[in-house]
C-alpha cells in the first residue's frame, strides 16, 4: 500500500502560508451522551488518508499545487476534564486559523474533524467570531440537536444547535436541519417557535438532493457565509454503523455524498466541520471510509471553485473505462 503525506498528498509538510484548507482535529467526546469512541476518528482518519490519492468519484484529481492545505494537527482536551476551559481553547484556535488567513489575504476554509457533535459548539462561536454581519448554519443530522441543557450540561452533543442560536449573529430562518428522524418534544416545539427549518430523510428521499440544494439557496438567500455541520448519523445505519447514536430511515451514502457536494457547490460555506464518527463502533470502518470521502469530495470542490472561473471541471481527471 502507497503511503502519502495526510489527506491524499495534500498536506506537505512546512507548507507556507496562504493556505487554502485547514484541517484541525478535535478529538473529543465528552460530550457524548451515549456512546462514546469519537475522540478517535481525527487520528483514524488521518491515517487512512494517507493511504489513498486525493480524487474525486467522478476522477477529479485535486492537486497540492492547486488546493495548499496545511494539517494543523489535533487540539486534545489537556486531561483535566473541564468542557468550557477546553472549549475556549477550540474557540481562540478557530478565531486565530481566520485571522491567519485574513492577514495572508486568504479566504481559507476551515475543515474541523470531531469528536462528538458538541465541539461544534466551539467551533461555530470561533467562526462567528470573524463574521460580524452574521452567518447561516445547514446542519446534516439524524437529530436536531437544540436542547438548551441534556442531563443537565448545556455542552452536551445534544445542545450544539441551540447554542450555536445563542450568537446574535445567528438568526433562526438561517438555520436549516436536513436529514433528521428523530426528535423530542422540546425540540419540535422550539423549532416551531423560532420558525427553524428542518427537513426530514424521508422528505429528501422523495424531494431529491437537487430540490433540497435549491430549498438550501433559497433558505440562504442574502447570506454571505455559511457554517456546514455533518454529523455522520445522518447517514443510514447500514451505510455508517460507527456512531453513537444511530438511527434508523437516513439517507444512502449516495445521498450524503451527491448532498454534501451540492451544498458546498451552491453556497458560500466557509467552514465545515465532520462528526460523531466512532471507529470502535464499527470493526468493517465502513463509517471512516465513508467520512473520507466525504472529505475528498469536499476538497475536489474547494479546488474546482479555486480554479480561475469557479465553477469549472477540477484541476485534472483521472481517466476511466467505459
Amino acid at each position: 500500500m502507497i503511503s502519502r503525506h495526510p489527506w491524499g498528498g495534500l498536506a506537505q509538510p512546512d507548507l507556507a502560508p496562504p493556505h487554502d484548507v485547514v484541517v484541525l482535529g478535535i478529538p473529543y467526546d465528552g460530550g457524548s451522551c451515549w456512546r462514546g469512541g469519537a475522540a478517535e476518528a481525527p487520528r483514524r482518519l488521518r491515517e487512512i488518508s494517507a493511504t489513498s490519492p486525493a480524487v474525486s468519484e467522478m476522477g477529479d484529481v485535486v492537486e497540492p499545487a492547486h488546493l495548499r492545505l496545511r494539517d494543523a494537527g489535533d487540539l486534545a482536551p489537556d486531561g483535566a476534564g473541564d468542557a468550557e476551559a477546553y472549549f475556549a481553547r477550540v474557540e481562540q484556535a478557530v478565531v486565530q486559523i481566520f485571522k491567519m488567513a485574513a492577514l495572508a489575504g486568504r479566504d481559507s476554509f476551515l475543515l474541523s474533524l470531531g469528536g462528538d457533535h458538541s465541539v461544534s459548539i466551539p467551533l461555530v462561536r470561533g467562526f462567528a467570531n470573524g463574521f460580524p454581519e452574521g452567518f447561516g448554519l445547514i446542519s446534516l443530522d439524524a437529530h436536531p440537536d437544540l436542547f438548551d441543557r441534556y442531563d443537565g450540561s448545556p455542552l452536551s452533543n445534544a445542545c450544539p444547535m441551540r447554542r450555536a442560536l445563542d450568537s446574535s449573529r445567528l438568526k433562526p430562518q438561517h438555520v436549516l436541519i436536513l436529514g433528521t428522524r428523530s426528535y423530542n418534544a422540546v425540540e419540535l416545539d422550539f423549532m416551531r417557535e423560532k420558525g427553524i427549518r428542518f427537513v426530514p430523510a424521508r422528505e429528501i428521499d422523495r424531494t431529491g438532493v437537487d430540490g433540497i440544494v435549491a430549498l438550501a439557496r433559497e433558505r440562504m438567500s442574502g447570506v454571505g457565509s455559511i457554517y456546514l455541520s455533518i454529523d455522520i448519523d445522518v447517514a443510514d445505519p447500514s451505510c455508517a454503523p460507527g456512531t453513537g447514536a444511530p438511527v434508523a430511515g437516513g439517507l444512502s451514502s449516495r445521498q450524503l455524498l451527491d448532498l454534501a457536494r451540492g451544498l458546498l457547490r451552491a453556497l458560500p460555506v466557509r467552514a465545515m466541520d465532520l462528526v460523531e464518527i466512532a471507529p470502535p463502533l464499527d470493526p468493517t470502518d465502513a463509517t471512516l471510509f465513508l467520512a473520507l470521502q466525504i472529505v475528498f469530495e469536499t476538497l475536489a470542490v474547494l479546488a474546482e471553485k479555486r480554479r480561475p472561473g469557479g465553477q469549472g471541471a477540477s484541476s485534472s481527471r483521472m481517466s476511466t473505462s467505459s
